[in-house]
């Protein structure tokens, strides 16, 4: 082999490795800790955070006004840290969840208080979504998940009143019912690209409520089961079809986080306290959410695959110091970004801000940087040194 292919084999490895290095320490969502931003509000007592794309863009919404007034909510997009606010004619508005491109589904009141399904794209420009019953007051719709492909589903109130349906609404503002699991109601929160939705639908006879994994490709309702309560509900799905929502127990008295995988039916806990939910997952299969902790007081929780975790644990110890509470967490990231609502009592920040966690990498990780940028060095070395013997 030549010197010349030998150098570049050298160079080309060490390359590889250091970037597959830096690749990992860049995608570890299980840090050590989290640096934590207060994303504020739009001059009102409180925002919240609902979901977070790969490209670290933020939806949910913010209250008007000033910090002892409430005048309204506006749809909110956080680009990182910064606030971009979305108030249409000055009416309500809110981002229910955001997709790779930036486009956005939520509900936009255009009269009274009753929120209609809207999206809105990457430039901020609204669409309409039909509903079941001609954006009438009390005839409640609203988009709740979005995939890269646009297609969203949610929920109305039928035409009779007498029920809410699950919708999908397929690149076009009319939408399609859903099927239930043989009951009147239903409900979509979220899809993913291939075209398989989550919810919770009325099973027959209308006794029972159970978390519902629709197939748009084929019209398929599947029962998702419980963990021995009546009622269950799935709240978010990933790309590989990992699903997470919560269950109630046997005897209905507590509901747990709960963690679909393929066909396992997973309880994952709680904190000590009765109740925990699950609210967002990323595609390495974490899950995001909150739990009661045994003094009545609920926590954010992550889950990593073995163990819930209180967030609050991860914080800096000053923050905690200083007052803050992390109360939900309902987006995360495939970068282990987590997006959610906190208070701080002890600066009046009573009703929530929204907030932003981004990953503290461990120190292994850091280690593992290191050792990556060493060898980009040593072969730079080497380079330069077969360099000088060949001159």
């Amino acid at each position: 082999m030549k010197s010349e292919t030998i150098r570049y084999f050298n160079v080309k490895y060490a390359g590889l490795i250091a970037a597959g290095i830096l690749l990992l320490a860049i995608n570890r969502a299980d840090a050590a800790g989290y640096v934590f931003h207060d994303l504020g509000t739009a001059g009102g007592p409180w925002s919240n955070a609902l979901a977070i794309n790969n490209a670290g863009q933020i939806t949910g919404d913010n209250s008007r006004g000033t910090s002892t007034r409430d005048d309204g909510e506006i749809l909110t997009i956080w680009h990182g840290t910064t606030m971009t606010t979305n108030a249409t004619s000055g009416m309500d508005s809110r981002g229910w969840s955001i997709n790779a491109s930036g486009a956005v589904t939520g509900g936009f009141a255009d009269r009274g208080f009753w929120f209609f399904s809207s999206t809105w794209n990457a430039a901020g420009v609204r669409t309409d979504l039909g509903d079941l019953a001609g954006r009438k007051d009390e005839f409640w719709s609203v988009g709740e998940g979005i995939n890269d492909l646009g297609q969203i589903v949610g929920a109305a109130v039928a035409a009779d009143k007498s029920s809410f349906k699950p919708l999908l609404w397929d690149n076009s503002t009319t939408p399609t019912v859903l099927n239930t699991l043989g009951g009147q109601t239903g409900e979509a929160f979220g899809i993913n690209n291939a075209g398989l939705a989550v919810g919770n639908s009325f099973t027959s006879g209308d006794t029972a409520s159970h978390a519902t994994l629709w197939n748009i490709n084929n019209g398929s309702a599947t029962d998702l089961g419980t963990l021995g309560g009546i009622d269950s509900s799935a709240l978010a799905i990933n790309a590989s079809g990992q699903i997470a929502g919560w269950s109630y127990l046997a005897g209905d008295f507590e509901q747990h986080v709960t963690f679909w995988n393929g066909s396992s039916l997973i309880d994952l806990g709680t904190l000590g306290g009765p109740n925990s939910q699950a609210l967002a997952l990323n595609s390495l299969g974490q899950v995001t959410g909150w739990s009661e902790l045994a003094d009545g007081s609920q926590h954010a929780t992550f889950w990593d695959g073995s163990v819930l975790i209180d967030l609050n644990s991860l914080l800096d110890p000053a923050l905690v110091s200083a007052g803050w509470v992390l109360k939900e967490a309902a987006g995360i990231n495939d970068h282990g970004e987590i997006v959610g609502t906190a208070v701080n009592h002890l600066l009046g920040i009573d009703q929530g801000h929204a907030f932003l966690l981004s990953p503290v990498p461990e120190p292994e990780t850091y280690g593992m940087l290191l050792a990556g940028l060493g060898l980009i060095g040593a072969a730079a070395r080497r380079r330069k040194e077969t360099g000088k013997h060949r001159r």
